[in-house]
């Protein structure tokens, strides 16, 4: 059984910036709000479903857990502004791309390929960006893969393709990147670089800690996923 968590927020909008333009586009936000829930919802049910579909197909569920969240007011117009965007609706429309957001964590590297892959199989989702960070990983040592995932609703007689950013990670890089999140952003400590370079170092040796269960596991089940 996946565990599934909805990261809750505050929809209070406290934010220092309420200058006109930003206000114009949070008013906006708020009428647009409930797609992108609708969506997120959605599209975990979509991925809950694909991991029962492996468990019976394919002898295995792929994903370990499944993270959902809405990115707050505050959160939005901030990122807004440090893009150095245009504060206008259009940009919170088409340059946003991750007010709704979900972090899907696998046992194994292939499986996120597996689950990528019977995505994009779906016929009422299209890809609108991808980064990935496990082939070319962050100088930080952060190993990932983002997809921008386009859905289809349908509201009000309305076509809508809403984006959904999912994060595709295994345990060991969920591991690594919630601890170094903490320690870089969440904590009063200043890292060195000696620092920095452990923690790269740190990330490189979990990688190789992945690929050897992931072969361990290929040989036991004669490369089943």
């Amino acid at each position: 059984m996946i565990l599934q968590k909805e990261i809750q927020v505050n929809a209070y909008f406290d934010t220092e910036y309420n200058d006109p333009a930003s206000m114009a586009v949070m008013e906006e936000y708020s009428k647009i709000e409930k797609v992108y829930r609708y969506a997120l919802r959605e599209m975990c049910a979509k991925l809950e479903n694909l991991d029962d579909y492996c468990s019976v197909s394919l002898s295995h569920n792929p994903i370990h857990n499944i993270e959902s969240r809405i990115k707050t007011k505050k959160s939005i117009i901030e990122k807004i502004h440090r893009r150095g965007y245009p504060v206008t609706i259009r940009t919170l429309k088409d340059l946003i791309y991750d007010i709704a957001g979900v972090r899907v964590v696998c046992n194994y590297i292939d499986d996120i390929d597996v689950i990528i892959e019977l995505l994009m199989q779906q016929k009422n989702l299209r890809i609108r960006l991808r980064k990935d960070y496990i082939t070319n990983p962050k100088p930080t040592g952060y190993r990932s893969v983002h997809i921008v995932f386009e859905k289809q609703m349908f509201l009000e007689d309305e076509e809508i393709w809403t984006p959904i950013e999912i994060q595709f990670r295994t345990i060991a890089m969920d591991m690594w990147a919630s601890l170094e999140h903490e320690l870089r952003y969440k904590s009063k400590m200043e890292l060195s670089e000696d620092d920095k370079k452990k923690l790269k170092e740190y990330a490189d040796k979990l990688y190789e800690i992945d690929v050897a269960m992931q072969k361990m596991y290929n040989e036991n089940t004669k490369g089943e996923i």
